[in-house]
């Protein structure tokens, strides 16, 4: 009896090895695959991400010194054209009524003519002093067709940003106009100006 039950519990202790040694390789083999790759992507996307930011920065930076010297043929080298200047619309806007993107492309041949629009006498005074409030990130991941347009002529993958201030005109009226940087060929540009009323009729 006793030499019966030494063989059953040797048994069951080789059995439990095999199984034990089997089943450890197969976790390990499939978590070193997934893990490193996950890990991966993520720190691309965190890359990207930071990298974008940095060249954002020194892009408005220089725009922004562009603007306060009132350098006209500089301010032109920060520009992406054809340049869109439509009136924002949003998803609900286009429920109503019938937008057309291309309506508000202005060339470059066509922007001497359109430059006073954009940059007015308060848009000049008024982007220099713009703050951190003043700026968003667009979400990667946004449905909004206003952005989703602007993106199909940025690099793909990178970030879009928007600088938006409102300010009382001489009249005592309240108004607003805003850019949107994007990345294009590797360098930031203004790919949009917005207005309540579009610069190109």
């Amino acid at each position: 009896m006793k030499r019966n039950d030494t063989y059953f519990f040797s048994g069951l202790f080789f059995f439990g090895l095999l199984l034990l040694n089997n089943g450890c390789k197969g976790s390990t083999s499939v978590n070193s695959e997934a893990k490193p790759a996950q890990v991966k992507q993520q720190n691309a996307e965190s890359q990207t991400v930071n990298n974008d930011e940095k060249e954002f920065r020194q892009f408005l930076k220089a725009f922004k010194q562009g603007v306060k010297n009132g350098d006209k043929q500089k301010l032109i080298t920060y520009l992406n054209f054809p340049l869109q200047t439509q009136p924002q619309w949003s998803n609900e806007d286009l429920k109503a009524t019938t937008i057309n993107p291309a309506d508000g492309l202005i060339t470059k041949q066509e922007y001497p003519q359109y430059a006073g629009d954009i940059f007015t006498k308060d848009a000049i005074r008024l982007i220099p002093a713009s703050t951190e409030d003043n700026l968003v990130q667009i979400d990667n991941d946004t449905n909004e067709s206003y952005y989703k347009t602007l993106k199909a002529v940025t690099d793909k993958g990178s970030t879009l940003y928007e600088l938006q201030q409102q300010y009382v005109q001489a009249n005592n009226k309240e108004t607003s106009y805003g850019f949107v940087f994007g990345k294009v060929k590797g360098h930031y540009k203004v790919i949009s100006y917005f207005c309540p009323w579009p610069v190109k009729s």
